[in-house]
């Protein structure tokens, strides 16, 4: 799966998503279409849409475990890495229900992240 066929399937969880990939250069590159759905899940946390929310992240981890390389790497330097921000001001069981949700590789790639980091 590339990043083409990422944005499709992100379409099909978060119809209102579309508008923001209309413009042609935020699809051109994985970098692109997974910072802008990470700015649909940040919403999503935001306004408490667990529903939306809880396959928002299993569509993430279906990208993850399917995606090419190039979309891998996006998730990873996206998405994985902004996932503190995202669930700083989350209640604490909000934010164990997330990180629930994500698969074991990307929670091992968010482990390895924050330790790495020296934190």
């Amino acid at each position: 799966m590339n990043h083409t066929d990422a944005v499709r399937e992100i379409v099909k969880i978060i119809p209102e998503s579309q508008e923001d990939f209309k413009e042609s250069y935020k699809t051109k590159t994985p970098f692109m279409v997974i910072s802008i759905f990470t700015k649909q899940i940040k919403r999503l946390i935001k306004n408490h849409d667990q529903k939306i929310l809880i396959k928002s992240i299993t569509k993430m981890n279906q990208l993850y475990n399917k995606g090419d390389q190039a979309l891998k790497n996006a998730i990873e330097n996206i998405f994985i890495y902004s996932l503190d921000s995202l669930t700083f001001c989350c209640e604490p069981s909000y934010k164990d229900l997330i990180f629930s949700k994500m698969s074991p590789s990307l929670q091992n790639n968010y482990l390895r992240q924050v330790y790495k980091s020296g934190i």
